[in-house]
C-alpha cells in the first residue's frame, strides 16, 4: 500500500536525531501490571462520550499548521475515522519523541497516529491496529487492550479509504495554490519597453532585490497577471500574490496596496536570494528564488537533498526540478533527506519556465538558459506540451474571479485603466491555459 505524503519512520527518526530521542522507547513496569487489571476504555465508551483522542508527532506529514487550517496525512485519516465513528476529534500533539512517548505511557490519547514499528508498540504497551504500511512495516496503533476499536480501525482503514484520503488532501493543496484573477495584458509596448502600469514598483523593487525590473515584471505577471485583486485559496494577495503574514513580518499593514504589496515581495526575494547564497551561480540563484517564492525554501531543500543522494548536481535548477516532481510521487517523502513534506512539484517547475520565458520575451535575450520540463523519464523536453498540465488545471484556471474580502473590490483598482497592447507578439507558453487575455 503506498501513500503519497507518508514519511513512514521519517517523521520518528528525524525528531530522534532532532531532539535527542535516541534512546529506545521506555518500557512499563510496576504499576502498569496493578493498570492491566482496570476495565479498559474502548470503543464503546468511546462512542457513548461522543469524542475520539487521538495522538501524533508533530512534523509535516503528520500535523501541522498551513496558513488558516492544518494539514498532513495522520490528520487527515483521524478525520476521517472521527466522521465514521460520528464522533469530534480532539488531538494531542507532542512536539518531540519523548513527549510522544510520555503520552502513551501515561494512556493520554485512544488512537496513536504515527507510523511505528512493531517493537516500539511493544514497549509503550500499545496494541497495533490500522493503517498499515506495508512497505516499511509500520502502524497506527491504539490503547493497550483496546480490540473493539483496533478491530473498527482495522475495518475503516481499507487501502481505497487510505487512497481517497490521501488523494484529497493533494487536491486540497493543490487547490490552496490556485490563482483567481482577471489577467491583463502581459505588456503594453515592448517597443516602448512599457510592461505595465506598475513598471515604476518593479524598478524600485528590482533595487531592494537586486533583479532587473523586467524579472520582477515577470515574475508578477505569472502570480497574478498583473491584476491587484488576483486572491489565491491560500490567501495570497494581489500583484505579488502576498500573504499576509509575510507582510506582518516585514510590518507592512496595507499589503494590498500595489507599492506596498511590490515591496514586501522584493523584501523577501532580497531574503530569499540570500538563503540560497550557497548557489554559485548567480543566473541559477534566480531560478531557485523564483521556485522558493512559489513554494516555499524547505521543498526546494528537500529537493536538493534528493538530488544530492542521487549524484545529481544540486547547484543546477534544471537537475533539482526533477526531484521537485519526484516529490508529488507517492512514497517519495519518506526518504529521511525529506523535511518538508507535500509538494506540489510540475506547478513550481512550470512556474519557473513560466517566469523565465516571459522575462526573456520582455528583454529579447537571457544570458543563461531557460529551464526546460522533465519528462516522465526524468529527461528535460525541449518543449512542454498540454499533457505536463492536467485537464483539472486547465478548467480551474477559467473558474469565474472571486471578490476579495466578501464581496468588496480593492480600493487601489478603481479607476484604473488598462491599456490594450498593440505588439503582436505574444507569449504563447506550451502548457499554459492558451487563453491570452488582451
Amino acid at each position: 500500500m503506498k501513500y503519497f505524503p507518508i514519511a513512514a519512520l521519517l517523521a520518528l527518526v528525524s525528531c530522534l536525531a532532532a531532539c535527542g530521542g535516541d534512546k529506545p522507547a521506555p518500557s512499563r513496569t510496576g504499576a502498569d501490571t496493578v493498570a492491566a487489571h482496570t476495565p479498559v476504555y474502548d470503543l464503546d465508551s468511546i462512542l457513548a462520550s461522543g469524542e475520539i483522542v487521538v495522538a501524533t508527532l508533530r512534523g509535516a506529514d503528520t500535523y501541522s499548521e498551513f496558513q488558516d487550517t492544518v494539514i498532513g496525512f495522520q490528520h487527515a485519516l483521524a478525520d476521517s475515522l472521527a466522521e465514521h465513528l460520528g464522533v469530534s476529534l480532539r488531538f494531542e500533539v507532542a512536539d518531540d519523541t519523548a513527549a510522544f512517548y510520555s503520552l502513551a505511557l501515561a494512556d493520554g490519547a485512544d488512537v496513536y497516529a504515527l507510523w511505528l514499528d512493531s517493537v516500539t508498540i511493544d514497549s509503550l504497551g500499545l496494541t497495533p491496529s490500522a493503517p498499515r504500511d506495508s512497505l516499511t512495516a509500520t502502524s497506527w496503533a491504539v490503547r493497550g487492550g483496546a480490540e473493539q476499536l483496533a478491530a473498527a480501525l482495522n475495518e475503516w482503514a481499507t487501502d481505497e479509504l487510505c487512497d481517497t484520503v490521501e488523494a484529497r488532501l493533494f487536491r486540497f493543496i493543490h487547490d490552496r495554490r490556485l490563482v483567481r484573477k482577471n489577467e491583463q495584458p502581459p505588456y503594453i509596448s515592448l517597443e516602448k519597453d512599457i510592461l505595465s502600469i506598475y513598471d515604476a514598483h518593479f524598478k524600485n523593487a528590482a533595487k531592494t532585490c537586486g533583479w532587473d525590473w523586467h524579472l520582477v515584471g515577470a515574475l508578477c505577471y505569472e502570480e497574478s497577471g498583473f491584476d491587484p485583486n488576483a486572491v489565491s485559496g491560500a490567501g495570497a494577495r494581489g500583484l505579488m500574490q502576498v500573504i499576509a503574514r509575510t507582510a506582518e513580518a516585514y510590518g507592512v499593514k496595507d499589503f494590498l496596496e500595489p507599492r506596498q504589496n511590490v515591496e514586501v515581495a522584493a523584501r523577501h526575494l532580497k531574503d530569499i536570494m540570500e538563503e540560497f547564497g550557497d548557489i554559485k551561480d548567480k543566473h541559477e540563484r534566480l531560478k531557485f528564488a523564483i521556485a522558493a517564492y512559489n513554494c516555499g525554501g524547505g521543498h526546494i531543500r528537500d529537493a536538493q537533498a534528493l538530488c544530492r543522494r542521487s549524484g545529481d548536481d544540486p547547484q543546477s535548477w534544471q537537475s533539482v526540478s526533477r526531484y521537485c516532481l519526484e516529490l508529488s510521487k507517492p512514497g517519495a517523502n519518506r526518504h529521511p533527506e525529506v523535511k518538508h513534506g507535500l509538494m506540489d512539484g510540475a506547478q513550481t517547475v512550470m512556474h519557473v519556465i513560466k517566469v523565465m520565458r516571459r522575462w526573456e520575451q520582455y528583454v529579447g535575450h537571457l544570458s543563461t538558459s531557460v529551464p526546460t520540463y522533465p519528462d516522465a523519464q526524468g529527461r528535460h523536453s525541449d518543449t512542454l506540451t498540454v499533457s505536463t498540465v492536467s485537464a483539472e488545471d486547465r478548467a480551474a484556471s477559467a473558474r469565474p474571479h472571486p471578490k476579495p474580502e466578501k464581496g468588496r473590490t480593492n480600493r487601489f483598482t478603481q479607476g484604473t485603466r488598462i491599456l490594450g497592447p498593440d505588439d503582436p507578439r505574444l507569449l504563447h507558453v506550451a502548457g499554459d491555459t492558451g487563453k491570452t487575455v488582451f
